[in-house]
Formats: structure tokens, C-alpha cells, sequence
């Protein structure tokens, strides 16, 4: 009877702890064959590869610890990429006031192009429009950052984001972003100062702006972006992408039309020009076979690219 009351007390101790923390492991696994123009067949992925962490804690009072650590490989040779947590290394608190981390993450105002981008700003497609809606001043993550991103009311969140540059004499950066997805509805408002890479050298900035509509299986994207790199060199760009996924049966067709200018004292220019098509068949709702084909029409580029992914 001891023993009974004991192994009760014991299993009774454990599932309260697994309730208060728990720790997900996730990832994806991708691999393709590509093609472009003038060169050779490769393999290379669609969606990044990679293997991820993420925790949360109850602290009590309706607030949490979180955190995330989340690395990226190549699936073809099992090269690490980058530094080890390459792609996000943090830690915060959320709760009724919101969620705040600290550490390495997403660049606040970048991550909004997979959302709105056709291919989720992947592939041999969404890579071109990647750089492009970025207009010589984002990037895909920050190091040194603080992020806070508010509760969801009526659709809306907000977010801020302040990046310690840590060099001497250099200005820290700071991004802001405003967010509604409610319905079929998702559109978004951003600007970004970028933190300095070197002392005096100024501060590159841009604005967004975009979002999408669902018509049932029809969704209509767009999205608008200018920056401005503050060096004479380079000047101003101006991105655009208008886009679209269909989804019929277990499947989806995509398309994307896109292109960015660039302005300086000396010229203007189209520096990308794109058109882009594509299907992902859904195998399961973690397994897809894709197959895409898009057309670089300033540097007369064509790429094709067929493969599977599997999301855990």
C-alpha cells in the first residue's frame, strides 16, 4: 500500500512537471535538383534544412519562459551552414503583456515576405524575390537584438525590435512593425533603420508594405518596398511582387510577377525582373513534391527546380 502511494506521489510529481515544461524538437528536411542557365545540375533545397528547439516554462501568473534554438544544414553533404545556431538562438518571457526575447532572431520587418511571397521566399523562385523586397538594406536575421511583439486584439499586433550593433561610436538599429490577419484578410505596414556596420558610415532604412485576400481557394498577394542604402554608390531601390496560390484538391499552384529599380545620382535602372510558376503537391500535411520554374528576365536567367520536403 506504502509503495502504491509512493509510485502514485512519484507519477503525480512527474506529469506536474511535464506541464509546467516541455521542450519541442522540429525541423525540415529538403532536397531538390536545380537547373539554371549556363550551368550545371545540383542538388540544393527549397525550403532551408534544419533542426530546431523550442521550450517553454510556466513561472506562474500567467507568465512563461521561452526560448528557441534552431540550426541550419545542407541535406545534400550534411554541411553545417553558417555558425552553429545560425538561424535563431534566444531566449524571452511572453504572457498577457506580450512575448519579449533576447538574442539572435528574425529581422522583424523581413519576416513578413514569407507570409505574402508565393514560394515563402524560398526555392530557386522566392530566393531571387528574397533580396529584392529587402532593397539593399534588410536582412534575414539580427544578432545583439531585443524583440517585442504585442497581444493579438481585434487582428492587430504590434512589434518592435532594437539591434545592438556593439561596435564602438556605431548606431544601433531599430525596426517597427504593424500586423492584421484576421479572416482572409493579412496586411502589414514596416520600416526599418539597419544598426551600422562600421562607425559614421550611416544608417541604410527602408519601408514596406503588403499583404494578401483569400477568395476562398484563390489568394492574391502584393507587396511594396523602398530603401535607401545611404551610400552614393548604390542609392535607392524600389521593389514591387504581385503573386498568387490556387488550391485545387491536394495541391497548389503559384505564381509570381516581380521586379526591382535602383536609383542612384549617376543612373536608374532595373536591376530584377522576374516571373514565376510552380505546384507543391501535398503527399501529407508534413510531406510535399514540388516542382518550380521562373524566368530572370534582366540577366536572361532561367531556373528549374524539382524536389521533397519534410516538415517535423
Amino acid at each position: 500500500m506504502k509503495k502504491s502511494l509512493f509510485a502514485l506521489l512519484a507519477l503525480s510529481a512527474i506529469g506536474s512537471a511535464q506541464a509546467q515544461s516541455s521542450v519541442t524538437v522540429y525541423g525540415v528536411v529538403d532536397v531538390g535538383f536545380a537547373k539554371q542557365t549556363g550551368k550545371k545540375l545540383i542538388q540544393r533545397e527549397n525550403h532551408a534544412s534544419r533542426l530546431g528547439f523550442r521550450g517553454v516554462e510556466d513561472l506562474g501568473n500567467g507568465i512563461s519562459a521561452v526560448f528557441t534554438l534552431e540550426n541550419e544544414f545542407l541535406l545534400d553533404s550534411g554541411a553545417q551552414k553558417g555558425v552553429f545556431w545560425e538561424r535563431q538562438a534566444n531566449v524571452g518571457l511572453t504572457g498577457g503583456f506580450g512575448t519579449a526575447i533576447f538574442g539572435r532572431t528574425k529581422n522583424l520587418v523581413d519576416s513578413v515576405q514569407s507570409k505574402v511571397e508565393p514560394f515563402g521566399a524560398d526555392g530557386v523562385i522566392g530566393k531571387v524575390n528574397e533580396p529584392m523586397m529587402r532593397v539593399g538594406v534588410s536582412s534575414s536575421r539580427v544578432s545583439n537584438s531585443v524583440t517585442y511583439t504585442s497581444p493579438k486584439v481585434g487582428g492587430f499586433t504590434g512589434a518592435v525590435q532594437y539591434v545592438l550593433s556593439e561596435i564602438n561610436g556605431a548606431s544601433n538599429g531599430m525596426s517597427v512593425l504593424g500586423q492584421y490577419d484576421q479572416g482572409p484578410v493579412f496586411a502589414y505596414v514596416g520600416y526599418e533603420k539597419a544598426a551600422e556596420t562600421r562607425a559614421g558610415t550611416g544608417q541604410p532604412s527602408m519601408w514596406t508594405t503588403g499583404g494578401y485576400y483569400k477568395f476562398g481557394a484563390l489568394r492574391l498577394s502584393a507587396q511594396y518596398a523602398q530603401g535607401d542604402t545611404e551610400a552614393v554608390a548604390t542609392g535607392d531601390y524600389t521593389g514591387m511582387l504581385l503573386g498568387a496560390v490556387y488550391t485545387v484538391g491536394k495541391g497548389d499552384f503559384k505564381a509570381v510577377v516581380s521586379k526591382q529599380k535602383q536609383e542612384t545620382a549617376a543612373f536608374e535602372r532595373t536591376t530584377v525582373r522576374e516571373t514565376g510558376v510552380g505546384y507543391d503537391y501535398h503527399l501529407s500535411k508534413r510531406t510535399d513534391l514540388y516542382a518550380y520554374a521562373g524566368r530572370e528576365r534582366v540577366s536572361r536567367v532561367t531556373s528549374y527546380q524539382v524536389g521533397i520536403s519534410h516538415k517535423f
